[in-house]
């Protein structure tokens, strides 16, 4: 069922953000050529499966949001493997950007990307204006100086140091986990249920950081034609992780671990249509990839 799911969210998803980018100009075609590579979208299926228990979202707007997600994250992995931030000359199974394109281009494809994210909002026609700044209001928290920029900042920061599990987990819930746990929330657009929104928020942050440690396992684990990316950056920029911090053992139990109890603050709703976010959960700590 998810893989099914996942299949139809990565068709629906990259078609439509390749009506958003067009081919008229060089850097539309460095945006393409990240944002459409084969990818996971699991933030994207996050906000989908997220909408699915909220009846107040419309499915265009599901699929705005979802596109503007994947926009935001590809402008975020574009500049992460530039060679000033985690300098990887692969993504996604290809070439990084900046090795394809350059790095100044690879830059401006970059921005572009960011504030298509913003715009494709603003021209949803199914979301009200106040439901447009909730949302632009959500992306800015989860990315900007006190979410992923900053988590990227304290990585880059970490390099060469020695850190304890708490650092280390504050990195990991700014870089990866706000996002995640953004995806999550843009599902709700609408829902004025608190005890909902403030179980899927919780639900957000534990799977959030169980993404990024088991991204840190498969980086030791894994191979670079499984993963599609390198595989030597963390050991090659001397950084810290999840896994090297704790051990292996301990953080595939600490992923194990938070995506059960993720589960269980959905399971205590007793909503319907929940599944989706369960196996989600699931997939994000057991998968191979």
């Amino acid at each position: 069922m998810l893989e099914e799911f996942l299949s139809h969210i990565r068709e629906i998803v990259s078609l439509n953000m390749k009506k958003c980018i067009n081919d008229s100009n060089p850097i539309e075609y460095a945006m393409a050529y990240s944002a459409l590579s084969e990818s996971k979208m699991i933030r994207a299926g996050l906000i989908m499966a997220s909408g699915k228990i909220n009846n107040h979202i419309s499915k265009k707007s599901l699929l705005t949001l979802a596109s503007s997600i994947e926009l935001m994250h590809t402008y975020s992995l574009i500049h992460d493997d530039l060679p000033s931030m985690d300098d990887d000359k692969y993504r996604r199974g290809k070439k990084s950007c900046h090795i394809e394109f350059g790095e100044a281009n690879a830059i401006l494809a970059g921005d572009a990307l960011q504030t298509l994210a913003y715009e494709i909002i603003c021209d949803d026609k199914d979301l009200s204006s106040d439901e447009k700044v909730i949302c632009i209001k959500l992306i800015t928290n989860a990315c900007g100086k006190n979410g992923m920029v900053y988590g990227q900042f304290l990585d880059i920061e970490s390099e060469s140091k020695k850190i304890d599990e708490d650092s280390i987990e504050n990195i990991h819930s700014l870089k990866t986990g706000k996002l995640i746990e953004c995806a999550v929330m843009l599902g709700q657009i609408g829902n004025l249920n608190k005890n909902e929104t403030n179980a899927l928020k919780k639900f957000s942050k534990k799977i959030g950081l169980a993404f990024q440690i088991t991204d840190d396992i498969l980086e030791i684990t894994s191979d670079i034609k499984t993963l599609g990316k390198s595989t030597d950056s963390d050991i090659k920029n001397k950084k810290s992780t999840y896994a090297t911090v704790v051990g292996i053992e301990a953080a595939i139990k600490k992923s194990k671990n938070l995506s059960k109890s993720a589960i269980s603050d959905l399971e205590i709703l007793e909503l319907k249509n929940i599944n989706l976010l369960i196996e989600l959960a699931k997939y994000i700590s057991y998968r191979e990839k």
